[in-house]
């Protein structure tokens, strides 16, 4: 069963991303178990990927998502359809996320699972992602992930985090576009890390869509499938000039 990866936010927490379900989070384990819970993958530094917080049919999500100018996230159509009080945060700790920069626009790609968010005001980060312009993922390519999406056994990250994966084949995605399924090398997506990017040669090729299980636990060689983004971009360029 496939689900998204969006995911429910917690009272106190902020949880990251989602598979095609959204699934509660749950409570972090006591500090002294922490170590117990590593998925895999490894802490990352990148402030153009970004954090989503925002109210959709009644509940609080988050969501990752990938600056690509002073102005534009792209993200998951499944984040940004029917959602309202969309706010982006550029800090790569979801503990201390910093100021909030409010959405000013949401726009949803007719070819899959591809969102748009326009900012409110340009936000400056020193860096932003480069999109693709043709690469479809290809069978026996390895690329990486990156996503603020539950550690393992639903423990609720405390940043960003990457992990090598490696290209399956092709697959379709929540709102049966083309997509790409990808194995965890040393890491797997989870809960919260809808809209990541999926990262080859420097460029994001594929946004993260669905989950081949609903929860992943501790298995790091869990597979996700996502939309790839050469099949959205003239939508792009004509929605944010990209």
């Amino acid at each position: 069963m496939k689900t998204s990866l969006f995911q429910k936010i917690g009272i106190a927490l902020f949880a990251s991303a989602a598979l095609a379900t959204p699934m509660t989070a749950q409570a972090a384990p006591a500090a002294e178990e922490t170590n117990e819970y590593i998925v895999g993958g490894e802490p990352a530094q990148n402030r153009a990927v970004v954090q989503l917080k925002f109210t959709q049919n009644g509940g609080q999500y988050g969501c990752s998502g990938s600056l690509i100018s002073e102005e534009w996230v792209l993200t998951a159509r499944h984040c940004t359809e029917d959602a309202s009080n969309m706010n982006v945060f550029t800090s790569n700790s979801t503990q201390n996320p910093g100021q909030p920069v409010r959405a000013a626009q949401l726009a949803n790609s007719p070819r899959g699972d591809v969102g748009l968010v326009r900012l409110s005001q340009p936000v400056n980060v020193g860096e932003t992602m480069d999109l693709t312009d043709s690469t479809i993922p290809q069978r026996g390519q390895q690329g990486t992930v990156q996503g603020y999406g539950l550690r393992a056994n639903s423990t609720p990250s405390t940043g960003l985090f990457q992990a090598d994966v490696l290209v399956t084949g092709p697959s379709r995605d929540l709102h049966g576009g083309p997509a790409s399924n990808i194995r965890g090398i040393t890491g797997a997506a989870n809960r919260g890390d809808s809209s990541g990017p999926l990262i080859i040669n420097g460029q994001v090729v594929g946004v993260c869509s669905t989950g081949d299980t609903p929860d992943p636990g501790a298995n790091i060689n869990s597979g996700s499938n996502y939309s790839n983004v050469a099949a959205h971009r003239d939508w792009i360029r004509q929605t944010a000039g990209i």
